[in-house]
């Protein structure tokens, strides 16, 4: 194990009682339970059998899941966290309730044969792994062919790391742990949608949960933490194609479905082709109303160069200049150019926080 995730492993381990104890406040406990199995609920494939919950920490999720009646797998590194989980499966044994399969285990690689699960299930996981696409890869390997992924997190940091002050969170989430962590710092969701897509997962959607932000508005959220939206994210692993599937019809209405764009993305990658202009749009995107010089210098080219580049992209209708004073502010102005970066995951930024 690297020396960033054992140092993780560490904070959670340290932090786990007080944290379970957080997630079983009697003033909402109940109704943090009822608004989560709605979550669950309404989220969850009616045929799904078996469910893999990865960085399941004292197992809130795992536990819900096992009322619920599937067949629950939980895993987790900090061995902090599980001895409450195994503390609370003791108390449900007594009381014949159900109980999840807790094991050690690390949410980038799991170690399970193939097309073992369903549904793979993680809450508040995304923004502290060290290689969430790499973990993305795995669990889609884990997927049974059309299985599901259904994620729960939020930009938890948009303010950096830093900015949390609960007792050593800083202390190991800092510095070169959090550089470490791809979307620890993520200022919007869609840098964790953008991630899934990347990975190959189909039919991605990214769902506020209101329920829980209006709860969390009326009790409080935990130290160190303010009120957050929080989103449900569902993706599925793409079904296998039956080896009696009429090929040639399925890419003739592809292709059919396609044609009214095919004009308009034609255009578009010939626009990205050139590798000026696109670190240009990915500038843009991130940073609109920047200058030409400011440009030039992120994409370490010359003003004079970056200058012809913006008039190529003024011209094919992409980007728009604004007269400031002595400068020429630059924004990306096409919404589909702006979408194709998505799928290339272009950050944001605090400059362009948010996806028009």
């Amino acid at each position: 194990m690297n020396s960033v995730q054992s140092q993780i492993n560490r904070y959670w381990n340290h932090r786990a009682r007080a944290y379970d104890a957080h997630q079983q406040r009697d003033d909402r406990l109940d109704a943090d339970q009822a608004v989560w199995t709605r979550v669950l609920t309404q989220a969850l494939p009616d045929d799904a059998k078996d469910v893999l919950d990865l960085g399941t920490g004292s197992g809130y999720l795992a536990f819900l899941l096992a009322d619920l009646g599937y067949t629950v797998t939980a895993t987790d590194l900090s061995e902090g966290m599980l001895a409450v989980a195994a503390d609370r499966a003791r108390e449900r044994t007594g009381e014949h309730q159900p109980n999840p399969t807790f094991a050690v285990g690390d949410a980038v690689a799991p170690e399970f044969d193939p097309k073992s699960f369903d549904v793979i299930t993680n809450r508040y996981v995304m923004w502290t792994l060290r290689d969430p696409l790499a973990a993305l890869f795995n669990w889609k390997q884990l997927l049974r062919p059309g299985g599901q992924l259904l994620l729960v997190d939020a930009p938890w940091f948009p303010n950096g790391i830093e900015a949390n002050t609960t007792d050593g969170f800083v202390e190991h989430y800092g510095g070169t742990v959090a550089e470490e962590l791809p979307l620890a710092e993520a200022r919007s969701i869609d840098d964790t949608v953008a991630i899934i897509r990347q990975a190959g997962f189909q039919q991605v959607t990214a769902t506020p949960l209101t329920e829980v932000f209006t709860l969390d508005q009326a009790t409080g959220v935990a130290p160190g933490h303010h009120v957050q939206m929080q989103h449900l994210i569902t993706a599925t692993k793409a079904t296998t194609v039956d080896a009696g599937t009429d090929h040639g019809q399925i890419a003739d209405e592809a292709v059919t479905h396609l044609e009214p764009e095919l004009d308009f993305w034609t255009h578009a990658f010939a626009v990205c082709a050139d590798p000026t202009r696109l670190k240009l749009l990915i500038a843009l995107h991130a940073a609109p109303e920047a200058t030409v010089s400011q440009l030039a210098e992120a994409v370490d080219s010359t003003p004079n160069a970056v200058t012809q580049a913006l008039r190529k992209l003024h011209e094919a209708g992409v980007a728009e200049p604004r007269t400031h004073g002595r400068h020429r502010r630059w924004r990306l102005t096409d919404p589909r150019i702006h979408e194709l970066l998505h799928h290339v995951a272009a950050p944001h930024s605090e400059l362009h926080p948010d996806h028009p």
